[in-house]
């Protein structure tokens, strides 16, 4: 019932993506001309069936999980890490724009609801981010999303089952390997109970190398976690 009122009380002037002018919101953030546009990129590949990153047609697995195969069970995103799906998440992320949260939290349990293989979902737990990112952002993108996805799914949310011990540097300019190393033991579950023999439902913005997901998926079956399945907004593109 929160997102028409708010629609009503905070009306957006510009489609958040391409700026076209009209009447936006929460729960239509965007213009159909972007809408259209992430809805033909879903159909730019085939997925990996173990962490969903768009490939050639044919392929089953990426290169990545032929040679490492994660702990996670499955992992899908609602679209490629590309236009307009990037500029949605930098505009929520450093733009500060929270209220695209609810439209993509509402299409990310979606994804889940057209994925069989999700299976059961116990809990929802967020990736979270660094101190120095909370302090200039305010906000936490991926308990954002979870909180809207625990709500359109009916699944509890805990935002203080998975921590940081640790800020590290910034990934983005990192390799692969380099941010393995980064994340190395970063994350911990500091109440083992609150995870213990349950499925966890992990959710981020963006799984690019999976680094962060992988070491988040340790540090939750270590803590004796069941399972962990992984939702993002958006996804790469793998070989």
């Amino acid at each position: 019932m929160l997102d028409p009122i708010l629609d009503v009380l905070f009306p957006q002037g510009a489609c958040c993506i391409c700026r076209k002018p009209g009447r936006y919101g929460c729960r239509q953030p965007w213009c159909q001309e972007c809408l259209d546009t992430m809805i033909e990129l879903q159909k730019s590949g085939s997925n990996c069936e173990r962490c969903g990153k768009y490939l050639a047609e044919g392929n089953a697995l990426c290169s990545d999980c032929q040679s490492h195969p994660p702990r996670f069970d499955i992992a899908r995103a609602v679209g490629p890490y590309e236009d307009p799906y990037r500029i949605a998440i930098k505009v929520l992320k450093f733009m500060g724009r929270k209220y695209l949260a609810s439209q993509m939290g509402r299409m990310m349990a979606q994804t889940i609801k057209d994925e069989p293989r999700f299976g059961q979902i116990d809990l929802i737990v967020p990736v979270p981010i660094s101190k120095s990112s909370l302090q200039v952002r305010g906000f936490n993108q991926a308990a954002l999303l979870a909180r809207k996805i625990g709500k359109e799914l009916g699944i509890k949310t805990e935002c203080g089952a998975l921590t940081r011990t640790r800020d590290t540097p910034n990934q983005t300019d990192l390799s692969k390997e380099e941010r393995e190393r980064n994340l190395a033991c970063v994350f911990q579950v500091p109440d083992s109970t609150k995870v213990e023999g349950k499925n966890i439902l992990l959710v981020d913005d963006v799984y690019t190398t999976g680094a962060t997901s992988k070491e988040c998926t340790r540090a939750l079956l270590d803590a004796g976690a069941s399972r962990v399945c992984i939702i993002t907004w958006a996804t790469g593109r793998g070989f």
